[in-house]
């Protein structure tokens, strides 16, 4: 799911596709399941598919200075050109402007480190390690 490309990964180019696919009828490229593609999709891309934030133009899994600093450095600020995900069009528009830096810093992601795997069994609690330490102090006893 979201390797658009088919190349084994999920990578920029996948999300560039993905922006193409804004606003038409390419249903593969729903990922929410709301019968339209739009920005909501690239969030369900960036965010649980690859596990990284909105801004993180360079998909390292952290959203920094490195990143705005390769955005800038493409030069297509507020240039009303096309540009692609690694050149700032995280909102999915094909342009990069003040509009995808709402959409990155809504999403809360920058300088946050890399997203926390999430844990299928949870880590036992103080309480547990406590009651299992004083069962077995009670089979001793016996």
């Amino acid at each position: 799911m979201g390797d658009f490309n088919g190349n084994g990964s999920l990578d920029a180019a996948d999300l560039d596709l993905q922006a193409n696919a804004i606003g038409g009828t390419n249903f593969t490229f729903d990922l929410n399941g709301d019968r339209k593609i739009d920005v909501a999709d690239r969030r369900v891309w960036v965010n649980d598919l690859k596990k990284t934030y909105m801004g993180d133009s360079n998909l390292d899994g952290v959203f920094n200075s490195s990143d705005l600093v390769g955005v800038f450095a493409a030069g297509k600020f507020e240039s009303n050109t096309l540009a692609l995900w690694t050149e700032g069009d995280w909102d999915g528009d094909k342009k990069f402007s003040s509009s995808d830096f709402v959409e990155a810093f809504q999403n809360g992601g920058y300088e946050a480190g890399p997203r926390a795997a999430v844990s299928s069994v949870p880590e036992p609690t103080s309480a547990v390690l406590f009651a299992l330490g004083l069962l077995g102090l009670a089979r001793r006893r016996r």
